[in-house]
């Protein structure tokens, strides 16, 4: 006793506890829960998906969730898609409209003929209306529609001897034209004659025997020869005269632009420089 008294309401004696029991009375409840089942855990990703099923299914919500708390088995995923009945897919591809093309719009028939002028005109030939007539249907239409169109303007002709020729000044200079009339015209003296007289005009200058033996013309000598011997016999050439320079090169021109005296200064070579 302390201080010889026992102080009211501590008269129960404690009982007296072995450390050793009580750790192992502990251990004995704790191995005891772990052998104790269990109880099922819900799963709420797996009764989402069993619900989603089951509404597309046509199936109800509630009973998805019953099914899935009653712990049954999970449907293996293209068992349940194969159980399913037929339905009509809400979204399938809708077959797209096709796209409204413009109508095209035909080019005018008259084109299509200056065109052909063009890539003759190109590559460095005129076009004679005979072979447009052995070529083309309706051609008188399409020249007159051609020749009122404000983009066929480049268009223009040249009468010949023999022919009316059509070229295109777009590809085509007047004076390439002229030459090339001359040549479908294949009149030699004629041809001759003109170009002796142009040159004397335009430059003015002589013309080598030459000039004729070599592109466009590409006659040959004896050919040049003919049709001189020809030219001198005819009125209408008597303006045109033979030289002959200081190296011995032979040269005609037309007195109706150059004087015998100044033609023969012209086509001399210079055998002093400085």
């Amino acid at each position: 006793m302390l201080f010889g008294r026992r102080k009211k309401g501590f008269s129960t004696v404690a009982a007296v506890t072995d450390p050793k029991s009580a750790v192992e009375e502990l251990q004995a409840d704790e191995m005891a829960a772990k052998k104790k089942p269990k109880s099922p855990t819900f799963d709420i990703d797996s009764a989402a998906e069993a619900a989603r099923k089951a509404n597309e299914a046509g199936a109800s919500v509630e009973s998805a969730q019953e099914t899935m708390a009653a712990g049954e088995e999970k449907v293996d995923l293209f068992d349940f898609l194969a159980q399913q009945p037929d339905v009509e897919d809400q979204f399938a591809d809708i077959p797209a409209e096709p796209e409204e093309q413009e109508p095209e719009i035909q080019a005018p028939a008259h084109w299509k003929l200056a065109e052909y002028i063009r890539i003759r005109s190109a590559n460095a030939q005129v076009t004679g209306l005979i072979l447009l007539k052995s070529e083309v249907e309706g051609l008188e239409e399409l020249l007159e529609a051609m020749a009122a169109d404000e983009t066929c303007k480049d268009i223009a002709t040249r009468q010949g001897a023999k022919d009316l020729y059509y070229y295109s000044t777009a590809t085509m200079s007047d004076n390439y034209a002229m030459i090339d009339v001359l040549i479908q015209d294949d009149d030699l003296v004629s041809m001759m004659a003109q170009m002796v007289r142009f040159n004397a005009k335009t430059y003015p200058a002589a013309t080598p025997f030459f000039y004729f033996q070599r592109p466009p013309y590409n006659r040959s000598k004896a050919e040049v020869e003919q049709a001189w011997a020809a030219m001198q016999t005819m009125e209408q050439y008597q303006d045109i005269q033979e030289l002959t320079n200081n190296e011995n090169t032979r040269f005609l021109y037309s007195t109706q632009y150059l004087t015998p005296r100044y033609a023969k200064a012209i086509s001399d070579v210079d055998l002093f420089t400085d």
